[in-house]
């Protein structure tokens, strides 16, 4: 069940759902960010162990080694953009999140 979506369904390209759920292309662009899982745990309503669950669905989805690789896989196969990334980064769940925390 998804608590918190950031991403709206219609900024999905059809041939990126076959390769990452919505939720998955958000935790790996919060992983671009340099989010740790504790925070993305908070920032989705869920728990640090379903969120390890999803980036591990991720890594093995793209043969990603890592965070790193992962990020850098979604780089250059453009399952991560800036434009989703300022989406994201400015969504108001995003923003909330950052103020409660403390965070800039």
């Amino acid at each position: 069940m998804r608590n918190i979506d950031i991403l709206p369904n219609e900024d999905l390209r059809m041939d990126e759902q076959s390769v990452l759920t919505q939720r998955e292309l958000e935790d790996l662009h919060l992983l671009a960010a340099g989010f740790e899982n504790n925070e993305m745990a908070k920032i989705f309503c869920v728990t640090t162990s379903t969120i390890k669950i999803q980036l591990k669905n991720i890594y093995k989805k793209l043969h990603a080694k890592n965070r790193a690789n992962a990020v850098f896989i979604g780089l250059i196969t453009g399952l991560i953009s800036i434009d989703r990334f300022n989406k994201i980064i400015h969504s108001n769940r995003l923003k909330e999140f950052l103020t409660k925390n403390k965070i800039k």
